[in-house]
């Protein structure tokens, strides 16, 4: 028996023996008080990075020099934190990730997050107060950007940066360019449907998003532009549904000038931001009506999370973001198309299946219009005055109307106010938000 047991063992032994082994570590000679007084002449980064050379630098650093990763939050704290520890630990954040090629740094949560995980942060649900509370903050600030329709459905900042970091260093970026995509048809119970597209594009270094939303609405409606649709421009631009269009300035035609309809005003942009959309119209005979708004959208390079192009688009924040930009009328479209925005064609997204499924879902008439909307004013779109007028892509305050309270870009000052217009339940919880 004893005889058979080495048998047994030589196979184990043999691996043991085989297993490379690794180099000691030379800090392991140093004695501790020599490597406090190297620690002592480096910044509490240095020092971080230098704790991870072996467990050994670890024990013996991590009681001296200790880092705080938590910090408390709410939703009134979505800005990142400018603490001590909160700036010692972005710096010691970036001291890695240039070796870490599939980490990107958090901004608000102050932590890498793993790009093969993107998935993982992709914003599909509306932020609640009382339900979302143990949401990180980047996920939070891209659910309050969505909510109000400053970004396009399915946009987060954390994958907008993990493409843009796989751009730079020169690898595919499709995935990550397909998860920032979205599209998608709904129903609405005011009497319409929606469909809702968004694509991603990386053009000049720049990650740019073209937003398009179609709503079809019944073609027994003679105004068929009157009702509460919702869609998203952005924080300075408040023409953001249906009931803006004439008060805007923006030509709504009739359901019996379908046919003849040329669009007037071309593309609007915002002095801002870099924003661009452009308002069509278009009759699919008996199968309905639709407004096409397309949106574009140039979200920055990704490097500094003081660039004022990513900065608002987040949802949630204060910042004081209402310093002119300058750039040529068009040319996000331009970038984004690879042809001139004259060029475009505003129905050249919208697929025959498309267009199959919007008119085979679109009810053959909308809910009856009653006296007084849901909030008991009284519903006055077909009345309502244009207190602006679109010059040369931008919408500008007609001086005889004497309106101050409302505003669609004109300038800062008079933007500040709340808009007059009638707003659903849904924009006024929006804007709470």
């Amino acid at each position: 028996m004893s005889a058979i047991q080495p048998k047994f063992k030589r196979p184990a032994q043999r691996h043991i023996r085989t297993q490379p082994t690794s180099p000691e570590s030379p800090f392991l000679n140093l004695p501790l008080e020599l490597i406090y007084l190297i620690a002592s002449h480096l910044p509490t980064e240095s020092v971080a990075c230098l704790s991870l050379c072996s467990h050994h630098l670890y024990s013996s650093l991590k009681t001296e020099y200790h880092l705080k990763t938590d910090s408390s939050f709410t939703i009134d704290n979505l800005h990142p934190s400018r603490d001590a520890d909160s700036i010692t630990m972005n710096t010691f954040l970036h001291l890695l990730e240039r070796d870490l090629p599939l980490h990107i740094i958090c901004p608000h949560c102050n932590k890498l997050h793993y790009t093969p995980l993107a998935s993982r942060h992709l914003v599909t649900e509306r932020y609640s107060p009382t339900t979302s509370q143990t949401w990180t903050k980047c996920r939070t600030r891209d659910s309050l950007g969505q909510g109000i329709q400053y970004t396009p459905p399915y946009f987060t900042s954390t994958i907008f940066l993990m493409a843009m970091k796989a751009y730079r260093q020169g690898r595919d970026t499709t995935k990550l360019l397909r998860l920032l995509s979205h599209k998608q048809i709904n129903e609405d119970p005011e009497g319409f449907v929606e469909l809702h597209t968004s694509e991603a594009r990386i053009r000049n270094d720049s990650l740019l998003v073209r937003d398009q939303m179609v709503f079809m609405l019944p073609a027994s409606l003679t105004t068929p532009f009157s009702l509460p649709a919702e869609f998203g421009s952005c924080k300075h631009v408040f023409l953001s549904s249906m009931a803006d269009l004439r008060f805007c300035g923006i030509y709504v035609p009739e359901a019996d000038e379908m046919n003849d309809y040329v669009n007037k005003e071309g593309i609007i942009y915002c002095r801002y931001c870099y924003m661009e959309m452009q308002i069509d119209f278009k009759s699919y005979g008996k199968a309905g009506n639709a407004m096409f708004v397309t949106r574009w959208m140039d979200i920055g390079e990704g490097r500094d999370v003081n660039d004022v192009k990513w900065k608002v688009r987040l949802g949630g924040g204060n910042e004081w973001l209402w310093d002119d930009v300058i750039y040529p009328r068009g040319s996000i479209c331009a970038a984004f198309e690879g042809r001139s925005s004259d060029d475009f064609k505003f129905d050249s997204l919208i697929t025959e299946q498309d267009e199959m499924e919007l008119c085979a879902r679109c009810p053959l008439t909308a809910p009856e219009d009653e006296d007084e909307d849901e909030d008991g004013d009284e519903k006055d779109e077909d009345e309502v005055e244009p207190a602006y007028m679109v010059t040369e892509g931008r919408l500008i305050m007609l001086p005889s109307t004497g309106i101050g309270g409302r505003v669609c870009g004109s300038n800062r000052e008079e933007s500040r106010p709340l808009c007059r217009c009638r707003r659903s339940r849904r924009s006024v919880h929006r804007a709470l938000l």
